[in-house]
């Protein structure tokens, strides 16, 4: 006999649901009368330059998918490659709508996975791992195109500076956060505390919390002594944002907008450390006025600069709304 389902309202999965849904909704109601101008865009641009940058954002998922599986070391339990795509989506769906530095969908996919007779220890290390390999991948292209950018103007822009070291202590200082957390000790402090509030017991229970405090590793360090998974979510993670490259790459090419590939994958790297930070739902206005002014500032005219942000948002943000939404209710209810 199975159990019976929880028709709450009120129940974390539904609250989650609720709360994107009014983001959607905010951000629908904010943007509407932009649609018309990036619909014209769109038929604008060439078909071919279209096509890549659609192909670029679907393999970003197809990217995260196979750095899921990855790091899961194969017990993957009953998700197959189709669930772990969808879930890809979607973790990248809530990551954007709810930004703090991609550790937002993670509560979500431990969770979902776990639901999939995923052993809880090898989700939460995956998920420990998914969030350093990203930091050590961001702060490495970020470093590198910096150190470019510096042996290219005879001065850098006080923004450009600020913006950089601002990068570096929000993500070392979530990397430390992350890594204090994948300790066993740690972990069965905070998890024993909460315990203490009736509510937070039932959850912690419910979502498969309690067996991490005796299947993870001792120490984060022991997350590391397998090295060709972790070195090789790093490349995966260098993928993804290789992709969001092409996808300006191909915004560029569609309405002749000129500019050398180094400026633009450290436009983007500095619009994404913006767009990491708790600003907003989704970083509205934050991610929109950074992404234009970092490229105006980086040889842009102004008109072209608010043609890639647009675009650029519709392509990684906008497009995909519609499809998490779906994707995230499909997983709720799918059969575990």
């Amino acid at each position: 006999m199975s159990p019976p389902k929880n028709t709450s309202i009120f129940s974390p999965s539904r609250i989650v649901f609720y709360t994107l849904s009014l983001i959607v909704f905010y951000f629908g109601a904010r943007y509407i009368g932009k649609w018309n101008n990036i619909r014209q865009l769109l038929l604008e641009m060439s078909t071919v330059w279209l096509l890549l940058a659609v192909a670029a954002q679907f393999s970003t998922y197809l990217f995260n998918m196979l750095m899921l599986r990855n790091l899961l070391m194969g017990e993957t339990g009953t998700a197959g490659l189709f669930t772990l795509f969808k879930l890809s989506v979607v973790i990248m769906f809530i990551n954007q709508a709810l930004p703090t530095g991609g550790i937002s969908g993670n509560g979500y996919i431990f969770r979902q996975l776990v639901k999939r007779k995923v052993p809880p220890s090898r989700v939460f290390n995956a998920l420990i791992l998914e969030s350093i390999c990203y930091y050590m991948a961001f702060l490495t292209l970020l470093s590198v195109f910096y150190a470019w950018y510096m042996g290219h103007v005879p001065v850098v822009a006080p923004v450009i500076r600020y913006t950089v070291i601002t990068g570096f202590v929000f993500f070392i200082i979530l990397g430390i956060a992350v890594l204090l957390i994948a300790d066993k000790r740690a972990v069965s402090f905070v998890l024993d505390k909460l315990s203490h509030f009736g509510f937070m017991k039932r959850y912690i229970a419910k979502a498969g919390l309690l067996p991490i405090q005796q299947g993870h590793a001792d120490s984060w360090k022991v997350l590391f002594e397998n090295k060709r998974p972790v070195i090789l979510a790093v490349v995966l993670q260098v993928c993804i944002l290789t992709c969001d490259l092409i996808t300006i790459l191909a915004i560029m090419q569609g309405f002749h907008i000129q500019l050398a590939v180094s400026r633009i994958m450290f436009g983007l790297l500095l619009t994404l450390v913006v767009g990491s930070l708790p600003v907003s739902p989704g970083s509205l206005i934050a991610y929109e006025s950074a992404m234009t002014y970092f490229y105006t500032l980086l040889g842009v005219p102004v008109h072209a600069a608010l043609i890639i942000t647009l675009l650029f948002r519709f392509f990684t943000f906008w497009l995909p709304i519609p499809i998490g939404l779906l994707l995230y209710r499909n997983l709720r209810r799918q059969k575990a």
